[in-house]
């Protein structure tokens, strides 16, 4: 790969395991399969990578080659999903509503706010709807509300280790609380949201350990969340 192709790889690894998780959770809720699920990861994987040439335009540190990878990706990946979708586009276009305001929100508060994060951690939760909806037909907002929830919680534990101040502990333990409130209006298993007691066991404790270390933490819960999501669910 050039050296140029590079810079417009999105190197948040974290990220890309969360649209993993998601886009699996959407199948294995499904428990169903079929190929064109292929194309619909590579389009996803597309629009998600498409974040660095935005953000290096947002910037201003590129010059109109960043705009036109941008747009590249963002055509590409449409073209995928007409074809995929068809006359069922329409149907999905209210999605675009969480698309729009995570761009808003990173252009206008900027890409480490509060808000943005957790638009981003929304937005890749809806990898888990459009993997369904393609098995199923049927657009599943309790499945988007319990993959959001889930991943948002992430965004309050490690601000709470990172700054350690009381309002990112106070936020982490309520996020977890009012997940447990929404699973169950929702009729969701609250077994499904086991992997969060270690968010409120990081806001009570600020336990130590290394940035890497954390990350590792995060995508075995994912994995216990993805498992558990396809028993319970």
């Amino acid at each position: 790969m050039r050296p140029e192709a590079k810079g417009y790889f999105l190197k948040e690894y974290g990220s890309w395991s969360v649209l993993i998780v998601a886009f699996l959770t959407g199948i294995g809720v499904s428990r169903d399969f079929i190929w064109t699920e292929i194309p619909l990861f590579l389009a996803l994987a597309l629009l998600i990578n498409s974040k660095q040439a935005f953000m290096k335009r947002v910037r201003k540190t590129a010059d109109r080659t960043s705009l036109f990878i941008f747009l590249g990706q963002i055509v590409v990946a449409t073209a995928i999903l007409a074809a995929i979708f068809g006359s069922d586009i329409p149907r999905l276009l209210p999605l675009l509503v969480i698309p729009a305001a995570y761009l808003l929100a990173n252009t206008l508060a900027g890409e480490h706010s509060l808000l943005t994060e957790l638009l981003g951690f929304a937005l890749l939760s809806l990898a888990a709807v459009l993997a369904k909806f393609l098995l199923t037909g049927g657009i599943d907002v309790r499945l988007f509300a319990g993959a959001a929830l889930y991943f948002t919680a992430g965004v309050f534990k490690v601000k709470s280790l990172l700054l350690k101040r009381t309002r990112d502990r106070i936020l982490t333990a309520l996020h977890v609380l009012f997940s447990v409130y929404v699973y169950q209006r929702m009729h969701i298993p609250l077994i499904i949201l086991l992997p969060l007691s270690d968010n409120l066991v990081a806001s009570a404790t600020l336990y130590k350990v290394r940035l890497q270390t954390t990350g590792w933490i995060e995508v075995a819960k994912s994995l216990l969340f993805l498992a558990l999501m396809t028993a319970y669910y």
